[in-house]
């Protein structure tokens, strides 16, 4: 017959040396390092912010701002141009002709021959009536 396993393993007792909660923090620490890249560039960027508020605070605010001299003018004179022929009469139904005159007195348009559509109009139904031809 077998010895009992369990009887054997209670035999074993851990070693007071070994601290397993320290065993894990160690363990999680070492995994987790931060590169060095990284804390330079934390650092160069908080570096950064000093010196920008050193400027900002200490700067200073007497310097004149640099205005720009005013460019001398130089009139253009139009180049002449001939006299043209006098314009034709205005259409009655141009834009202008209409506003400016009495809507009263507006001419009336000729009536439109042949509005009305020859055939009956298409319908969702025509096809079905045999309207298609």
């Amino acid at each position: 017959m077998t010895p009992d396993p369990l009887a054997a393993l209670a035999r074993f007792t851990p070693a007071s040396a070994v601290d397993p909660a320290e065993l894990l923090f160690a363990a999680g620490r070492a995994s987790a390092r931060t590169h060095w890249g990284w804390k330079a560039a934390v650092g160069a960027l908080a570096l950064s912010n000093v010196a920008l508020l050193a400027v900002l605070v200490f700067g200073s605010r007497d310097a004149a701002p640099v205005v720009p001299s005013p460019l001398p003018i130089v009139p253009i004179e139009p180049a002449p141009v001939s006299p043209s022929a006098p314009a034709p009469p205005a259409d009655p139904w141009s834009y202008r002709a209409l506003r400016a005159m009495d809507a009263d007195l507006a001419p009336v348009p000729e009536p439109a021959p042949n509005l009305l559509p020859q055939h009956e109009p298409l319908t969702v139904m025509s096809g079905r009536r045999g309207g298609l031809e």
